[in-house]
């Protein structure tokens, strides 16, 4: 019969196995002092496993580029408008200051000009919508537009100026233009303007031209 006490002979004997040694973390003091610092914002969260999701903020840019768009095919674009008795000067609001101050500075090639001199307050104000409305759909970017000082109208007030600052700030023209100031010396000083247009786009809302050149067909 087995008997299951039978000592075994030592050589029988399983090798004794050593426990393993447990190597002491090889991080140093101060970095994990770092570590903590790394960590100290971390907040844990409150849901476990797969059912966490974490949401992504919802993005703003979409709601704003449409809002934009919205704007312009309105044509609700504000114009911030600076003047004095020899000088003006108008940008929509939103636009670089650089702009502006390269235009300012005759940073734009003039590549058209109009001279509005001797005209009615109609005329011009036909002729100045059919000017720019050429030369926008050409992409015609720099036009200088020519309306005299107005030293020789009555009190010395340059109406065409003052009219056609007006009319660069309202239908349709606000549309197209981003900015306008007086142009430099060589180019007629406080008697002229230079006038930046958009660059031209088909896909931009569209502008009915006739609407303004010939009201009384519609």
């Amino acid at each position: 019969m087995h008997n299951p006490f039978k000592k075994l002979p030592k050589d029988q004997f399983p090798e004794k196995r050593e426990k393993p040694k447990i190597k002491e973390s090889s991080l140093k003091e101060e970095d994990m002092d770092l570590f903590w610092q790394a960590v100290s914002d971390v907040k844990p969260l409150n849901k476990k496993g797969p059912e966490v999701v974490e949401k992504k903020p919802k993005s703003s840019f979409k709601k704003d580029k449409d809002s934009a768009l919205e704007k312009f095919l309105n044509g609700n674009f504000e114009f911030k408008v600076e003047y004095t008795d020899e000088y003006l000067q108008g940008v929509v609001k939103g636009v670089n200051e650089r702009i502006l101050n390269k235009l300012r500075n005759g940073g734009f090639s003039v590549e058209a000009y109009l001279d509005l001199h001797g005209f009615t307050v109609d005329d011009a104000n036909f002729t100045l919508l059919k000017f720019i409305r050429d030369n926008y759909l050409q992409n015609k970017r720099c036009l200088l537009v020519v309306t005299g000082r107005g030293i020789n109208s009555p009190l010395g007030i340059g109406i065409l100026k003052r009219e056609v600052q007006n009319w660069l700030t309202r239908e349709p023209l606000k549309r197209i233009v981003l900015a306008f100031c007086s142009a430099l010396p060589r180019h007629g000083g406080a008697g002229a303007i230079y006038v930046l247009l958009r660059k031209y786009k088909k896909s931009r809302g569209k502008i009915i031209w006739e609407r303004y050149l010939y009201p009384e067909k519609f």
